[in-house]
């Protein structure tokens, strides 16, 4: 049971963060790098959205913004990945944010209606690395 945990916790742990540096780096870095278009087309073909040029400049930093923050939370865990589960700070650090955006997510399905089927995957799957996360690191923190 213990060796299905850790290989659980390493293919949760990793392949969060890994998501996290390659979504939030690729597509906030260089989507939309040459300007709004590929955002765009991305918010009113996808969405269906008509947005005047100044809600999609608003739009797009805050889109930017959310990709940087994601990219460096990918960073984060993995250059301390060894602090994570060593130190109970950071790991409480790492989980608390894990389940706030999981959190979040489940309080903007009940604010603002529900989302398409990825973002309820992507709810269920955090949670679920958190926990992963949580239950692996009890038998790794120091004491």
């Amino acid at each position: 049971m213990e060796r299905v945990l850790r290989f659980l916790n390493f293919v949760a742990f990793y392949g969060y963060a890994w998501f996290l540096v390659l979504i939030g780096g690729v597509l906030g870095l260089l989507v939309p790098t040459w300007g709004p278009m590929e955002f765009e087309v991305y918010a009113r073909v996808i969405f269906r959205l008509e947005i005047d040029p100044e809600a999609m400049a608003s739009a797009l930093n805050q889109y930017r913004f959310m990709k940087s923050t994601e990219f460096g939370f990918g960073v984060f865990a993995l250059l301390f990945r060894e602090d994570i589960y060593r130190n109970r700070k950071f790991n409480r650090f790492f989980l608390g944010i894990v389940f706030l955006g999981a959190a979040m997510r489940a309080l903007s399905m009940v604010l603002d209606g529900g989302p398409r089927s990825a973002y309820i995957f992507f709810l269920g799957l955090e949670t679920l690395v958190g926990l992963i996360v949580f239950l692996y690191s009890r038998k790794t923190l120091e004491r």
